[in-house]
C-alpha cells in the first residue's frame, strides 16, 4: 500500500480565496505551496501538491484563454502547465503525486451534461496534455484525475465510447494513472479502460461503499484500488463530536484536537484499513483521506489527520 493525498488544503492563516486567485504566480505563492508540501511530504508517502485554488477554475481559465488554445477548448502542451507544479520542481523532491481535474468535469462545469464528442474530445486532451507536461518532471509518480460527479450526477450519463475517449490516451503516460470518484457507482464503467490503473473510492464515510466493489472484477481486468480510510468531511465529524459529547468546539481550537483524535484516532483507521485488506488484499495499491482536506481549519489539524493515518498504515507493514 502507498499512502498519498487527494490535494487539497488548508490555505495559512491570514490567506484566503481571494488573495490565492490574484497572486497564484506570485514568489509568494510558490513559496507558500513549497511550504504545505514540506508539511505533508514530512508524513504522507506520495503527497499531492498542495491544491489551493478552485478545481475546475484552475485549469478553466487556462484552456479559455484564445493563445493557449490550438481549437476551442483544446489548449497547447506548451501552455499546459500547473503552477503549483512548476513550483515544486524549485524544489529537491522524489516523489510527487499530480492531480488534474477531470474531462467529463470540466466539461459539465463549462457545457453542463448534454455531452458534444468534438468538445468532450478537446477537453480529454487537453487534461492529457497537463499530465504528459506534468510528467517531464521525473519526480511524478502518479496522475490522478478527479471526477466527482460520475456516478453522483445522476443526468451525466455519458457512452461507453464517450468513457473511451476520454480516457484511453492516458494509457501513454507512463505513471500510474488513479481516478478519484466519490461515488463506486461508476466503477463498473472503468474497468475495461486501459487509461485507468487505479479506481479510487471514498470508504470512511460510507463503509458500506467497498461491498460495490468486486475483487474479482478488480483482478479480472487488472485494476487496483485507492481507498479512503479517514475522512475529510471535517464539519460533519465536528458535529457528531459535539452531539456525542455536548461540547461547544468551535471556540476552542484545542477541543478541535481532541474532536479529531477521538472520532479519527489510529485504531479506528487501521480498522478500515484491515477491513479493506481483507477484501481486497494485493488489489490494494492505495490509502489515504477520503478527499481532500480544504474544509479543516488549519493546516496543522490537517496535518494531524494524515499523521493519523500514516501511524495506523505502519500497523500492517
Amino acid at each position: 500500500m502507498i499512502f498519498d493525498d487527494i490535494g487539497s488544503f488548508p490555505l495559512p492563516e491570514g490567506i484566503d480565496r481571494e488573495w490565492v486567485e490574484m497572486n497564484f504566480q506570485s514568489k509568494e505563492y510558490r513559496e507558500m505551496v513549497k511550504r504545505a508540501f514540506i508539511m505533508k511530504a514530512k508524513v504522507v508517502e506520495l503527497p499531492n501538491y498542495p491544491q489551493f485554488r478552485d478545481m475546475n477554475e484552475m485549469f478553466l481559465s487556462i484552456i479559455r484563454r484564445e493563445e493557449n488554445q490550438e481549437a476551442p477548448y483544446l489548449i497547447k502542451k506548451s501552455k499546459a502547465i500547473i503552477p503549483e507544479v512548476e513550483a515544486l520542481k524549485e524544489m529537491r523532491i522524489n516523489k510527487l503525486r499530480v492531480c488534474i481535474t477531470g474531462p467529463f468535469e470540466l466539461y459539465i462545469k463549462e457545457f453542463g451534461t448534454k455531452i458534444y464528442d468534438d468538445a468532450l474530445e478537446a477537453f480529454s486532451t487537453s487534461v492529457y496534455r497537463f499530465a504528459e507536461k506534468a510528467c517531464e518532471f521525473d519526480a511524478v509518480k502518479c496522475i490522478s484525475l478527479d471526477e466527482p460527479s460520475l456516478g453522483t450526477n445522476p443526468e451525466l450519463q455519458p457512452s461507453k465510447d464517450q468513457i473511451e475517449m476520454a480516457y484511453e490516451k492516458f494509457s501513454k503516460i507512463g505513471v500510474d494513472v488513479q481516478i478519484h470518484l466519490h461515488s463506486p457507482i461508476f466503477y463498473i464503467e472503468l474497468l475495461d479502460i486501459e487509461g485507468i490503473d487505479v479506481i479510487g473510492i471514498e470508504y470512511a464515510r460510507d463503509e458500506r461503499a467497498i461491498n460495490l466493489i468486486e475483487v474479482e472484477d478488480l483482478e479480472s481486468y487488472d485494476k487496483f484500488l485507492r481507498v479512503g480510510v479517514a475522512r475529510s468531511d471535517f464539519d460533519s465529524i465536528m458535529a457528531e463530536y459535539m452531539a456525542k459529547s455536548g461540547k461547544d468546539i468551535w471556540r476552542d481550537r484545542a477541543e478541535m484536537f481532541r474532536a479529531l483524535e477521538e472520532m479519527e484516532n489510529i485504531k479506528t483507521i487501521s480498522k478500515r484499513i484491515e477491513n479493506a485488506l481483507r477484501r481486497f488484499d494485493d488489489r490494494l495499491k492505495y490509502i489515504g483521506a477520503d478527499c481532500g482536506l480544504m474544509s479543516f481549519p488549519t493546516q496543522e489539524i490537517a496535518i494531524k489527520l494524515l499523521e493519523n493515518i500514516k501511524k495506523a498504515k505502519e500497523g500492517f507493514e
